[in-house]
């Protein structure tokens, strides 16, 4: 495989991420489309190709796919930890009624009694 071969690769791989990831519109929709297991399956696809062509890369090879890596990692919790305080607040919203109105009758008995 011919170095520019294998960027290419790596540049291809490293694009459907960033559209996994959902800061890259789909091509096809023209619209971001989120998908983070499809994005963590990719980086892990170029965590493997790391490993398999150690030592067999030219450096600057080695540093863009580690670049890339970087960058992906990064995004890939910063999109996780987005979604994870997304989902969180919508929980609270949805809090059970009659715990509300257990907890406002809780209030007032102790209201009473002060």
């Amino acid at each position: 495989m011919e170095k520019t071969d294998f960027v290419e690769l790596l540049h291809f791989l490293h694009i459907l991420c960033w559209q996994a990831l959902g800061k890259v519109a789909n091509p096809v929709s023209g619209k971001p489309e989120k998908n983070l297991q499809f994005a963590k399956r990719l980086i892990d696809i170029l965590e493997t190709l790391e490993i398999k062509t150690k030592g067999n890369l030219q450096e600057d090879e080695k540093r863009i796919l580690e670049d890339m890596l970087t960058d992906l990692r990064l995004n890939y919790v910063d999109e996780l930890n987005k979604e994870q305080s997304s989902d969180s607040a919508q929980a609270s919203h949805t809090e059970n009624p009659q715990t509300k109105n257990d907890q406002k009758q809780s209030d007032r008995k102790d209201s009473e009694n002060s």
